[in-house]
């Protein structure tokens, strides 16, 4: 595994609730293999920033393969791609990269693998995302503006892939805050899992 690649804007209504211009093409931004938290049991804590407002996005995500040149999917989980939404707002203003708001320790939750025998059906799969016991996010992979297999043929023409990175699709619209103590449920078909926000104590 070599990066974690972040497709953006790919839910219309997500789009324009955050006020932003709807691209004609697909917007990709990266994480590193660094940031990845991954929740293998309820309940468990996860340490927030604690500067800034931080705003939950759930997404399908999928581990890619490269088999000499030739790019699948393996695998898929739900995630969260978690935001410092004021910060990230301030760097758009001004133009420049989205880093700052996007790389920070555990902003990259992902719950435990799947193997991925059909694509289509787990693009067909609801998923959901709650906080407190109340709907925040809820959606499917068939949502998608652009869909894995559209990534995987697109990804190639602008950098590499390679064998083992982590594709992140998107976040439908509904993302929110999150402060510490606040219970993030995540379900979807085989997957469900939650945590606590942190720190602890």
């Amino acid at each position: 595994m070599d990066k974690v690649i972040c497709v953006g804007k790919n839910y219309l209504k997500h789009a324009l609730e955050l006020g932003d211009a709807v691209p004609e093409e697909a917007t990709y931004f990266f994480k590193p293999p660094s940031v990845i938290h991954t929740v293998t049991k309820n309940n468990q804590f996860v340490d927030l920033p604690a500067r800034g407002e931080v705003h939950h996005e759930i997404e399908l995500v999928f581990r890619i393969a490269n088999t000499a040149g030739k790019l699948s999917i393996t695998h898929y989980t739900l995630g969260l791609d978690l935001t410092l939404r004021s910060l990230q707002a301030t760097l758009k203003k001004a133009g420049q990269p989205w880093e700052k708001a996007k790389v920070f320790p555990n902003s990259c939750i992902v719950g435990e693998w799947r193997e991925c025998t059909s694509l289509d059906e787990v693009l067909e799969i609801p998923f959901q995302l709650s906080v407190n016991g109340k709907l925040k996010q809820h959606a499917m992979g068939l949502d998608m503006r652009w869909k894995p297999d559209d990534v995987l043929e697109d990804l190639p023409n602008f950098f590499p892939v390679c064998d083992g990175d982590v594709l992140f699709t998107g976040t439908p619209e509904g993302v929110g805050p999150l402060v510490k103590g606040d219970v993030v449920e995540v379900r979807g078909g085989e997957i469900n899992y939650s945590f606590k926000c942190g720190p602890r104590g």
